[in-house]
């Protein structure tokens, strides 16, 4: 009996290792499936990314000539805001605009580029307005001064920023243009380029004398300024003549200027030298 039993143990055990072994193989399978199934799935999913890239880069191409080909998109009118100085015309054929063309294509060739090359535009924008219109904004220069050429004999206006916009004359000279002297010009004048950089500083010294008169609250109007000799010369009225240095604190030259002219008058007529380490008034 003892001898039976022994029998049916072994055979347990064997047909138990035959059970795990086949257990291990079926793991094995099914890690194997799985691993095939998770490489086919990017695969997968990856070949679709592609065609769908492909579909929208179709789209767009076929969109892009159908906005540059058909005739609903070619222009039938053009917008201009914001001129005073140029009519409509002068800026459509600046720019280079055509009716009837595409606006797309005449949108993209560079349009606010040309316009600026006028010598009173400072910049100019423009939009498309669906389906067929072009609308073009422009900002304009203002001439500021009116400065003299020694060596021609003549004038030219310039904006607040140093560009020379066109030459002009004494008789023109508007109450908002101050007349400037000592500017040194190129033997031929472009307009629409900008003042030499010696020239831009010597306007923003002035731009500081500006602002430190205003503060101080002094009677009189700036009428003239002279840039000659490197130094700066503001002219009141037409009368007083004032000399300010450039490289000086001109807050302090200011109030000592204002504190000399409390004691002359502000009707004088003469020269005030405030480079000198004394000023003293001087009359003509």
């Amino acid at each position: 009996m003892k001898k039976l039993e022994y029998k049916n143990s072994r055979t347990s055990n064997t047909k138990k290792k035959k059970n795990d072994v086949k257990q291990d193989i079926n793991k094995k399978t099914n890690n194997v499936k799985n691993n095939v199934n998770n490489v086919r799935k990017p695969k997968s999913k990856k070949r679709k990314i592609v065609v769908l890239l492909i579909v929208i880069l179709v789209l767009l191409i076929v969109g892009i000539s159908l906005l540059l080909t058909l005739p609903y998109f070619n222009a039938t009118n053009f917008e201009i805001e914001g001129t005073g100085r140029y009519s409509k015309e002068e800026l459509v054929e600046k720019a280079d605009l055509k009716l009837g063309e595409n606006i797309f294509i005449q949108f993209f060739k560079g349009v606010s580029g040309n316009i600026t090359k006028l010598p009173y535009i400072d910049s100019a924008s423009i939009k498309i307005k669906f389906p067929n219109k072009l609308s073009i904004k422009v900002v304009e220069r203002q001439s500021c001064y009116l400065a003299f050429d020694k060596e021609k004999n003549a004038f030219y206006k310039i904006d607040k920023s140093g560009y020379i916009l066109e030459e002009g004359t004494i008789e023109s000279k508007t109450p908002t243009e101050l007349l400037v002297y000592g500017f040194v010009f190129d033997n031929e004048v472009v307009f629409g380029t900008r003042l030499k950089d010696i020239d831009i500083s010597k306007l923003a010294s002035y731009d500081n004398i500006k602002k430190e008169y205003e503060k101080s609250g002094i009677n009189g109007a700036i009428t003239k300024v002279n840039f000659e000799n490197s130094l700066t010369t503001i002219t009141l009225d037409d009368k007083l003549n004032v000399i300010f240095p450039n490289d000086t604190d001109i807050k302090y030259k200011m109030s000592f200027f204002k504190s000399i002219l409390a004691k002359i008058g502000d009707d004088s007529v003469g020269v005030i030298d405030m480079t000198k380490e004394n000023p003293v008034f001087s009359s003509f």
